[in-house]
């Protein structure tokens, strides 16, 4: 075996074996899967982001989004901005804070909540359809662990 050979064989192992090529692969998978579960609503993904963390507490301001779902500011004012023209959102001006608003969901978009959980499930089992039940419990408990580590 020549020595171009041998280098791409082993750095064909390295990347197969790496978690961070398999995460990249699994992420892949999942924007695709959500961005189709996702269209038929007119959302994307980063809208998707912001309304579940809306539906899980309201009157945050656009700087808190961003920092929940880890999206850079001028991504986060795009998107509440195209939320708030399909009238998903709504801005309120903070009381305490001149320069800041707080950001809402508007009565369209809590209809939708319900639908983007249904959602959220249908990705979700068939992500972890391979895998037992134990499997998955031991998943999920890995990369709580994982994520926690990455975020405190």
């Amino acid at each position: 075996m020549n020595m171009v050979k041998k280098t791409e064989s082993q750095a064909e192992k390295v990347r197969k074996g790496s978690t961070g090529w398999m995460f990249k692969i699994l992420c892949t998978s999942l924007d695709a899967e959500m961005s189709r579960e996702l269209k038929h609503l007119g959302l994307n993904l980063g809208q998707f982001a912001v309304l579940m963390t809306l539906s899980e507490a309201e009157g945050l301001t656009q700087s808190e989004i961003g920092k929940k779902i880890t999206m850079p500011g001028y991504a986060t004012t795009r998107t509440i901005d195209a939320l708030e023209e399909k009238r998903f959102v709504e801005r309120r001006k903070d009381d305490r804070s001149r320069r800041s608003h707080r950001i809402y969901l508007t009565e369209q978009s809590r209809r939708i909540v319900p639908q983007l959980f249904t959602i959220i499930g249908k990705v979700n089992e068939h992500l972890l359809s391979t895998l037992s039940p134990k499997e998955q419990k031991d998943l999920v408990k890995i990369l709580t662990k994982l994520v926690l580590s990455r975020t405190e």
